[in-house]
């Protein structure tokens, strides 16, 4: 893994940069590469040139290639969301593999054919969930970033910064379907108000965020076993303070 992409997500990344830049590739008679010629350049399949083509043009966004979730991320995301490893809404300490709710069948609910000590080791590793005295594990993070990089950017930037501008995007091209974007902010709090608005945002959003976590993990499919239809979607939510502008304290 490097800079928390597995190797699955790279692949996919190469495969659509080559595709994308040998479309914009001309013949000889001025003509736009046909999905033939590309398959035959990069050495993909037709089906496949056809398939990222179509991703091309439909304007799929990169980032729902990009953050494809790993394993690791899975079990994460699923320990903090799945009714069956939750207790009063926090995330239970599970056993590694004793019971059936154990963090072995947590791994194998994600799916797939890695073992469940392989991806013990890695969350170990990246400080997702420690090892207690009495041998039980507790997670420890809710989003998986491999050691040594930094987590709030590399989080920041997958499930902010990157959805918040396609929610941009998508509402200037497409006013009469909007995705939904709101903001309730002030510049004239009194300073005493200022951290009670803080505990407020931050209680209030962990709710919907919780509650929304717990409606995916009840509707959504094993996404190593059905891709039919599937998207990449969510709701964001975040706390932001800065100084107002010089021309608002002047006046």
């Amino acid at each position: 893994m490097g800079a928390g992409i597995s190797y699955s997500q790279f692949d996919e990344l190469a495969k659509r940069a080559f595709v994308e830049q040998s479309l914009g590739e001309r013949d000889v008679r001025g003509r736009l590469t046909n999905v033939s010629r590309v398959a035959v350049r990069t050495g993909l399949s037709r089906k496949e040139v056809a398939r990222i083509k179509a991703d091309l043009q439909a304007k799929t966004p990169i980032t729902e290639t990009i953050y494809r979730s790993g394993r690791p991320a899975r079990v994460l995301q699923l320990w903090h969301s799945h009714p069956l490893y939750q207790d009063d809404g926090r995330p239970v300490d599970l056993c590694f593999d004793e019971g059936q709710i154990s963090f072995a069948s947590l791994v194998r609910l994600v799916g797939g054919d890695v073992p469940a000590g392989a991806v013990r080791a890695e969350l170990l590793s990246a400080g997702g969930m420690t090892e207690l005295s009495d041998g039980k594990l507790r997670v420890c993070k809710r989003h998986f970033v491999p050691v040594d990089l930094g987590e709030d950017l590399i989080v920041g930037f997958a499930f902010i910064v990157a959805p918040l501008l396609e929610t941009l995007e998508h509402n200037t091209q497409n006013p009469s379907t909007p995705y939904i974007q709101r903001v309730a902010y002030s510049d004239n709090l009194p300073r005493g108000h200022q951290t009670l608005f803080k505990d407020l945002a931050h209680e209030r959003a962990e709710t919907l965020v919780q509650k929304v976590d717990e409606w995916i993990a009840t509707h959504e499919e094993n996404p190593l076993t059905s891709s039919a239809g599937r998207k990449r979607l969510g709701v964001g939510v975040f706390y932001f303070e800065t100084d107002p502008p010089e021309s608002m304290t002047n006046e």
